[in-house]
């Protein structure tokens, strides 16, 4: 973003845009403290936090007319009537040393006695927490993660039988390569953006897990903040830029949500794309609209099981 996007994009409209970092949870704490004097005017955060944030009044419609490059995005990414614009998608997995160990075939292997104290497991502070909450509900009644996403408070006694096996909690994307280093030998769920640049650099440390993927979309939601609407509206702009798209989506390996793009072959091999496989992933992928809903309490029990 602050590459790619940012300064072609201060360079073209005579601005200067300031940029911040953060997760979803806390990208949504910050709307709600700002709501009566807004600071910021765009946002990305996880889908799975677009409804809660619908829902509070703290992010807009996307005027589609005033955002020319967004008829190059996929119609399914532009969802909950367009109050959100898809511009990343990446794949939610577990990591493994790829050359000392093999990818699990099921989430319940993460309760076996071989991995006590070998798993790092995601902070909860982190979105993709969820999931795994998610995960441990369907290997404890067997249901579909489309069913097991709105019943993530049945997942503690699951989650406090997984507890021998946790090394530590993580929030540094980082962190991944106590894997590759043999320090443990699983660490997730993790985003694919944050692994795969390890994997190339390394040819260690690999994302992979053959179990149902998480799907996941990166997304742009307006802010009510303090730059005008036309500011806001051409940020979203370049995201859909195919230039603009492949550079960032080969510096991140994360898959740019329009079509018709190609990338270097040794590149495309970790990207959800082309269109046909994140359309097919994000059709079995949780919503985590009811899970996001109470992402406090989950947040709070959490670090009561786990004592992060």
């Amino acid at each position: 973003m602050r590459k790619q996007i940012v300064p072609p994009f201060e360079a073209e409209y005579k601005c200067k845009v300031y940029t911040t970092q953060g997760v979803t949870l806390e990208q949504i704490a910050l709307m709600r403290a700002t709501r009566n004097n807004p600071k910021y005017s765009v946002m990305f955060i996880d889908d799975i936090g677009v409804d809660l944030a619908k829902k509070e009044g703290l992010i807009e419609q996307l005027p589609a007319d005033q955002i020319p490059n967004m008829k190059t995005a996929a119609e399914a990414l532009c969802v909950q009537r367009r109050v959100r614009g898809g511009i990343r998608d990446v794949v939610g997995r577990l990591v493994y040393n790829s050359e000392t160990g093999k990818p699990l075939v099921t989430y319940g292997e993460l309760w076996e006695p071989r991995f006590r104290k070998r798993f790092l497991m995601t902070s909860p502070k982190s979105t993709q927490s969820l999931y795994l909450l998610i995960a441990a509900v369907s290997v404890e009644t067997g249901k579909p993660y489309a069913e097991t996403q709105y019943l993530i408070e049945k997942s503690w006694d699951k989650m406090e039988a997984l507890k021998p096996n946790v090394l530590s909690t993580f929030d540094n994307a980082a962190t991944v390569m106590q894997v590759a280093q043999g320090q443990a030998d699983i660490a997730g769920l993790s985003f694919s953006k944050s692994v795969y640049p390890y994997t190339v650099k390394e040819r260690r440390s690999t994302c992979a897990f053959r179990a149902k993927a998480r799907c996941r979309h990166q997304l742009s939601d307006l802010g009510q903040g303090r730059a005008g609407p036309r500011a806001r509206h051409r940020l979203h702009q370049p995201h859909a830029r195919p230039g603009s798209a492949t550079g960032a989506g080969e510096a991140t390996l994360a898959a740019p949500t329009i079509s018709g793009l190609e990338f270097k072959p040794e590149l495309a091999k970790y990207m959800a794309y082309p269109e046909a496989r994140w359309t097919r992933w994000a059709s079995s992928a949780p919503t985590g609209r009811s899970s996001i809903r109470s992402a406090r309490a989950c947040s709070k029990k959490y670090n009561q099981v786990f004592g992060a």
